[in-house]
């Protein structure tokens, strides 16, 4: 399985710093979110950028740096009915440029009534909020499906679609095959459940075995009855377990670390390689 990180984790910088930078620590597969990683003068959304992204595209793969996923994250249930048009067709865009980084997914999560904080909020697991998301992703499909990319959906516990179930009913109900999935156990996790991660791991590797691509590398702690997160290899998170689930995968997902930064990256890149030859 391959090893990345998300880009901006290493920190917003021009394009070949940034290229650079991932090199220096030895990563060759990561998740870009263009407007978090890359400093450029611009005043478009820089996914439209045709300079930029040719510029950011010739130093991956100069340096043979590939592209595992883009991040477009949104909530399609947000208040501002506005801002939620702008982020579909913000997604459309990176479903459409995706080739132009020799990817084909592009990701996001299922979002919150509680707009931009992305926290929980009693009507989340409504039937309202279900249909609502079914209904905005059923758009971005009609895109993959155009641009022969994929829609890669993320489960969060606090978010609308909060458990592998509901996640395999919206699946089920898209009944699309441009949908794939991102597996990042840390957001499964509540107080309720996070001494059953092994039953988590296998109900998502069960329920999603052709469908798991990227898998967000975390790791937790529980403190004064709160799940803290912390760098993988850090925490309580059964990595070993983990890993041996994932080799029951249709496919070799990428593994991506998420929210790792600074002395933490080697650290963890180092716990999880060993672990991976092993």
């Amino acid at each position: 399985m391959k090893l990345g990180i998300r880009a901006h984790d290493i920190g917003t910088l021009p394009p070949k710093d940034l290229v650079d930078s991932l090199v220096e620590k030895g990563f060759h597969s990561i998740q870009l979110v263009l407007n978090k990683a890359i400093e450029y003068q611009t005043q478009m959304p820089k996914i439209l950028d045709e300079e930029l992204v040719e510029e950011l595209s010739l130093f991956l793969n100069e340096s043979h740096v590939e592209v595992a996923m883009l991040g477009a994250y949104f909530n399609p249930i947000h208040s501002d009915k506005e801002k939620v048009k702008d982020s579909v067709e913000n997604f459309k865009n990176h479903l459409r440029k995706a080739h132009c980084f020799n990817t084909t997914l592009v990701g996001t999560e299922t979002g919150s009534y509680n707009d931009d904080q992305w926290t929980f909020h009693e009507s989340n697991g409504s039937e309202e909020a279900f249909l609502e998301v079914k209904r905005v992703f059923s758009q971005l499909l009609e895109v993959a499906k155009e641009s022969n990319t994929y829609l890669a959906i993320e489960p969060a516990y606090q978010h609308v679609i909060s458990t592998p179930r509901r996640l395999k009913r919206l699946i089920d109900e898209l009944n699309h095959p441009n949908t794939v999935v991102t597996f990042d156990l840390f957001n499964l996790l509540s107080n309720e459940n996070y001494k059953n991660q092994h039953r988590l791991i296998d109900e998502m590797v069960e329920l999603f075995h052709d469908k798991i691509r990227i898998v967000h590398a975390k790791d937790f702690m529980v403190e004064n009855q709160q799940i803290r997160q912390v760098a993988p290899g850090k925490g309580l998170l059964d990595y070993k377990y983990l890993l041996s689930k994932l080799e029951e995968l249709d496919q070799e997902p990428t593994i991506i670390f998420e929210g790792v930064v600074g002395e933490d990256i080697s650290y963890s890149q180092q716990y999880l390689l060993e672990l991976l030859q092993s």
